[in-house]
């Protein structure tokens, strides 16, 4: 793929190329290369071998865990979401015994993640135990905004990128090199989050900017005003009809946005007070694990809670921990809210409910992000479309529910914001643009230079 033509003070702008020379070494994309997911980026520089997250590919895209991942010096994970961290595991299985960098926040969303990923899989209770003690023996902590010696002669600093709690952008350093890896960018002025950094040093070139770029070919059409507008419109509905609704939501980011959401609905009496239940045990951990890290929160949220009021809390609230407790909640009466994982509906508690829900009109699915082609969340959808039947946890059901989704809850930035925070840094010489499909990286790198 040629790169696209940079005017004269712009930098290069490179889209679906693995090898990326350095002035004393190279960078090479090992995963998301051509696709969103599975994120893997080997450093070589100062004499260092360096690996910057550890990623699966998930839906129907693939990837082979590469040899060129296993020989490193050390890890750098930018935030705690499966395709940035999944293969984690595969690389320890290896022998790998060096060190793990990461914020805080994202080494223990990263644990509860991969813990969760490995009981997915049924590994044993000894094998679980035994990763996690290597886990937690590798782990190193670290936090914004401070530059860290993490192998001779190369410099780690980690700089907020407002995407999940704890992610960040990584700037790595060498004598001769200087490197920024986005991670996941998140949008500006998020719940909970404080924005992408954009703020730079300047002064020193930046060899290569290694970027995201999983909306880069379009905009977000809906603002956080108009979420609210939608959720309450859903939320009204359900309270008319007395309906159940049934919310697939990741647990990692996505039900605690949807938490602020509905607490600041109850809050300004937009909603009555309809019993909302987190029925997932990873949601419940990873919530909880937001309330631990909330000093990293926006001042929005933090002037909140001063005031005594969690965001992420409100009366109407209750949480699910027993599955004996999950299965009572099929013959509660509505109005009710059940938010339960997994987001796509490929596995965990979502998947009863569905089973019992999906066939009455009293019910209604409401889905708070991208359903993968070929996922059974895809295929709710395609049913209710033509009124046709689905099969839920080997249960072929008819879909009689009111299906309907939430746009703009993307933990992405868009093409402007993303364009947006590459124009802060100063002095880039070249950007590497991965974990966006063909399209939207040859859209971007024509879009980033057009202007406008």
């Amino acid at each position: 793929m040629s790169p696209a033509p940079a005017p004269p003070s712009g930098p290069e702008i490179v889209p679906t190329t693995e090898l990326h020379p350095l002035p004393d070494g190279e960078l090479r994309l090992l995963g998301a290369v051509r696709q969103v997911t599975g994120a893997m980026t080997r450093l070589e520089l100062g004499g260092r071998r360096l690996l910057v997250d550890c990623g699966i590919a998930q839906g129907r895209e693939r990837m082979v865990f590469p040899e060129a991942a296993r020989d490193v010096d050390a890890v750098v994970l930018t935030h705690g979401h499966l395709d940035h961290i999944g293969s984690v595991p595969t690389l320890l299985e290896h022998g790998f015994d060096r060190p793990l960098y990461a914020t805080q926040a994202t080494l223990q969303i990263a644990r509860l993640s991969l813990e969760d990923s490995l009981g997915m899989e049924r590994v044993s209770d000894r094998e679980m135990a035994a990763f996690l003690r290597r886990f937690d023996a590798l782990a190193r902590p670290l936090p914004y905004e401070r530059r860290s010696e993490v192998l001779p002669g190369v410099a780690l600093t980690f700089h907020d990128a407002g995407h999940i709690l704890g992610s960040a952008s990584a700037e790595i350093e060498s004598e001769r090199s200087r490197v920024i890896l986005s991670g996941d960018l998140g949008r500006r002025d998020s719940p909970l989050l404080c924005d992408p950094n954009t703020r730079w040093a300047a002064g020193r070139p930046v060899d290569v900017v290694v970027m995201e770029s999983t909306y880069g070919s379009r905009e977000h059409g809906h603002s956080h005003a108009d979420i609210e507008r939608d959720l309450e419109a859903i939320v009204r509905d359900a309270v008319l009809r007395k309906a159940k609704v049934l919310v697939p939501a990741f647990a990692i980011g996505r039900t605690q946005t949807l938490l602020y959401f509905l607490n600041h609905l109850v809050e300004n009496h937009r909603i009555p007070e309809v019993p909302v239940a987190i029925d997932t045990p990873m949601g419940l951990a990873v919530t909880e694990t937001y309330a631990k890290f909330r000093r990293l929160f926006d001042k929005e949220s933090l002037d909140q809670l001063a005031r005594g009021d969690d965001p992420l809390d409100f009366e109407s609230l209750f949480q699910v921990r027993r599955g004996q407790d999950s299965a009572r909640l099929h013959d509660a009466p509505g109005p009710i809210l059940i938010i339960a994982g997994s987001g796509m509906c490929t596995g965990g508690r979502i998947l009863g409910h569905l089973r019992e829900g999906l066939p009455s009109p009293q019910t209604t699915v409401l889905f708070v992000g991208y359903q993968g082609e070929g996922t059974p969340g895809r295929r709710i959808q395609e049913a209710a479309e033509r009124g046709g039947r689905v099969r839920i946890d080997g249960e072929e059901v008819t879909v009689r529910a009111r299906i309907a989704t939430l746009k703009g809850l993307s933990a992405h930035a868009d093409r402007r914001e993303l364009r947006d925070w590459l124009g802060h840094i100063p002095g880039v010489r070249r950007v590497a643009l991965h974990h966006g499909d063909v399209e939207a990286q040859e859209a971007f790198a024509t879009f980033a230079h057009a202007g406008g």
